[in-house]
């Protein structure tokens, strides 16, 4: 006797199916992420007050620019901490990191975000005889470094903020080494760090420009609302 194939049953629930590839964002740092984040960032802290401390021992000129210690060492001491920072993060969000891409760039902003606010501390001490200069970067570190600490967690609608301090900053390094501007009054040298600086920037609007246009792809793919059931 044959058996006749059972037709599905049909529940009424046409929702879709639950999509477990998409991983959520937290809202806010894992203890091991930010205990990790803030070493490095005291490590960058320590680096810079080195330096500080080495522009006034050794008697080299405030404001001139290198007056600290090499450039390989400030280098060295900026990547050395933003490296230390990384290892929270790859420890609690490996496999997340692998598989969502725009997780990965969130945290790469804030890194190279890290790094260049991290550079601009240096250049806060090559600019000390200057007011203005000095008052620009002391502002501009602050803001990135502090900046850095909510990147991965901040909502999308700041990211247009993190592109503008990045763009401007860049703009703000052609134009003095271009012209001279009000009130610094002088044309600025082209430095080693300030190089290293706007390459930090450039790949920073890269990725977020790849996020921007990523994440706006993720949202013309995403399934409407599902139709209700017909009774």
């Amino acid at each position: 006797m044959l058996l006749e194939p059972q037709r599905p049953v049909r529940t009424g629930n046409y929702l879709p199916a639950t999509r477990f590839d998409i991983v959520m964002r937290r809202a806010k740092p894992t203890a091991t992420e930010l205990s990790f984040f803030f070493c490095g960032f005291l490590i960058i802290v320590v680096g810079w007050l080195a330096d500080l401390l080495g522009i006034f021992e050794l008697g080299a000129a405030v404001g001139e620019h290198g007056g600290g210690s090499s450039f390989q060492l400030r280098l060295f001491l900026t990547m050395f901490g933003v490296a230390f920072s990384t290892i929270g993060v790859g420890y609690e969000n490996f496999p997340e990191i692998l598989t969502d891409a725009d997780m990965a760039k969130r945290y790469l902003v804030a890194f190279l975000f890290l790094a260049d606010g991290s550079l601009h501390l240096y250049a806060f001490n090559d600019h000390l005889g200057d007011r203005f200069p000095a008052a620009f970067f002391a502002v501009f570190s602050s803001l990135q470094i502090a900046a850095a600490f909510i990147i991965p967690y901040s909502p999308r609608r700041f990211d247009a903020a993190w592109l503008a301090i990045t763009a401007f900053l860049i703009a703000a390094y052609l134009v003095t080494r271009t012209v001279s501007v009000w009130p610094i009054g002088v044309v600025e040298e082209v430095d080693a760090l300030g190089v290293v600086s706007k390459f930090v920037e450039v790949v920073t609007v890269l990725a977020l420009v790849s996020l921007w246009q990523s994440e706006r792809a993720s949202r013309r793919k995403a399934p409407g609302p599902a139709p209700a059931a017909g009774r």
